[in-house]
C-alpha cells in the first residue's frame, strides 16, 4: 500500500484494509480489484474522495475487525477513545461485575487515604498505578454493562456509543 500520514484517514483505511486481510482479501469481500482499493485508498488529486463509507461499511460488516481502525480514527476526531466491548452475557453476572469493580476501587482510595499508607492525604506512585488499573476495570465493566443494557433495550443490536 502506499505511505500515508500517520493519524490520518488513509492510514485508519490502510489500518482497516490490514485487519480485513490485506488488499486481496478486502478486495475480494468489496468486490474490487487490489488496484482500485489501493488507489482508493491514497489521498491524491486524482481520487480525492477516497474510499467511500458504504465500502468501510460493508467492509466492516463481513470483519467486524476491519471497523475497529475506522472507530478508532473517528473517536479520536470527536475528542473520545474507543474501547470494545464484548457481546454481553446476562445482566445478572454483568451487574455483579460492576458492583465488585466499583467495590475495588472504593476499597484501593480507603486504603491509599488511610493511616497504613505512606502518603494518607495523596496517592503513592504505587497506589495511583493500582488504582488506575481498577479503574480501567470498572470503566471496561460500565461500559460492558451499558451495553448490555442497550442490547436489552434496542433488540435489533444498534449500540449508542
Amino acid at each position: 500500500m502506499r505511505n500515508v500520514k500517520p493519524g490520518s484517514i488513509q492510514a485508519a483505511v490502510q489500518a482497516a484494509i490490514k485487519a480485513a486481510g490485506g488488499l486481496e482479501a478486502a478486495g475480494n469481500d468489496l468486490g474490487m480489484s487490489t488496484a482500485n482499493l489501493s488507489r482508493a485508498s491514497s489521498n491524491d488529486e486524482d481520487r480525492p474522495g477516497g474510499l467511500g463509507v458504504n465500502h468501510l461499511h460493508r467492509l466492516g460488516r463481513i470483519l467486524p475487525a476491519s471497523a475497529e481502525p475506522m472507530a478508532v480514527h473517528f473517536a479520536g476526531l470527536a475528542g473520545g477513545v474507543f474501547q470494545p466491548v464484548p457481546a454481553c452475557g446476562s445482566l445478572t453476572s454483568d451487574l455483579s461485575a460492576l458492583m465488585k469493580e466499583f467495590a475495588d476501587v472504593v476499597a484501593l482510595h480507603a486504603s491509599a487515604h488511610s493511616d497504613a499508607s505512606d502518603n494518607p492525604s495523596d496517592f503513592t506512585p504505587a497506589e495511583a498505578l493500582a488504582s488506575a488499573v481498577e479503574v480501567e476495570k470498572l470503566i471496561r465493566a460500565s461500559l460492558i454493562y451499558k451495553a448490555a443494557l442497550e442490547d436489552k433495550a434496542n433488540p435489533q443490536g444498534v449500540r449508542n456509543g
